[in-house]
C-alpha cells in the first residue's frame, strides 16, 4: 500500500509539517522574557595573623628617686628628698609604639641596671571580610532536530529497524517522524507527538 493514498498517514505527516511551520513563525515574533541567574553572596571573616617588629629606642627618661630595698616606691625629682641614704637616683624610660593592630606600652627603671621593668600591649585583631558571590545561570534549552534510529526485536526474531527525524522545542515538547523498514515492501510510517511532564 503506497504511503500517500492512506488518509490516515497523510493527515499525520500533515499536522507534524503544520507544528513545525507554526514553531518557526511564532519563534520569530515571540518576545523572549531572559530569565535572570540567581544570585548567592555569601561573607565570611577571616582572621589574619600578622608579624610586626617594633624597635625600642626611648632615649628620653624622667629622673626620679627610688628606695633602695623597694623600686615601687618611687619620688619625683620635684620633691625635696630628706633621706638621701635610702633613697637613689634613676631614670624612668617610658615608650608607646602604635601601628593599625596593635599598642605596645614599655615602662623601664634604670639606675645602673635595670630595677624595673613593665609590657603591656592593646591588640586590635586584625580581620579581613571575604564575599564570595556565586552566580547560578537558569538551564537553558535549544531547539534542534535530530536525526534517529533504532533497532530491536524479541527473543524469536530481532529484525525491527527503522529511522527517523525527532524535532525537540527547548525541552518543552517534540515531533516526530518514524520510518520501520523491518519489511521492505511494506514499511511502516510513525508520526508522534511529546510534551514534557517536569520540570
Amino acid at each position: 500500500m503506497n504511503f500517500f493514498n492512506h488518509k490516515t498517514d497523510r493527515l499525520l505527516l500533515g499536522v507534524v509539517i503544520v507544528l513545525l511551520f507554526v514553531n518557526l513563525f511564532t519563534k520569530r515574533y515571540q518576545k523572549t522574557n531572559p530569565q535572570t541567574p540567581k544570585i548567592t553572596v555569601v561573607k565570611d571573616t577571616v582572621w589574619q595573623t600578622k608579624v610586626d617588629t617594633f624597635k625600642v629606642q626611648t632615649i628620653r627618661y624622667k629622673k626620679v628617686y627610688v628606695h633602695k630595698n623597694d623600686v615601687t616606691k618611687i619620688v619625683k625629682d620635684t620633691i625635696f628628698i630628706k633621706d638621701t641614704t635610702n633613697y637613689v637616683a634613676a631614670k624612668i624610660y617610658r615608650d608607646t609604639l602604635k601601628n593599625t593592630d596593635i599598642e605596645i606600652y614599655n615602662y623601664d627603671l634604670v639606675q645602673g641596671k635595670l630595677l624595673d621593668s613593665q609590657f603591656s600591649y592593646k591588640l586590635k585583631v586584625p580581620r579581613e571580610i571575604t564575599i564570595t558571590k556565586t552566580i547560578e545561570h537558569p538551564k537553558t534549552y535549544r531547539s534542534g532536530l535530530y536525526l534517529f534510529s533504532e533497532i530491536g526485536g524479541n527473543p524469536q526474531t530481532f529484525d525491527n529497524l527503522s529511522f527517523g527525524l525527532q524535532y525537540n522545542r527547548k525541552g518543552k515538547w517534540f515531533a516526530s517522524y518514524r520510518l520501520n523498514i523491518n519489511q521492505l515492501n511494506q514499511p511502516t510510517h510513525n508520526v508522534g507527538v511529546g510534551y514534557r511532564l517536569f520540570n
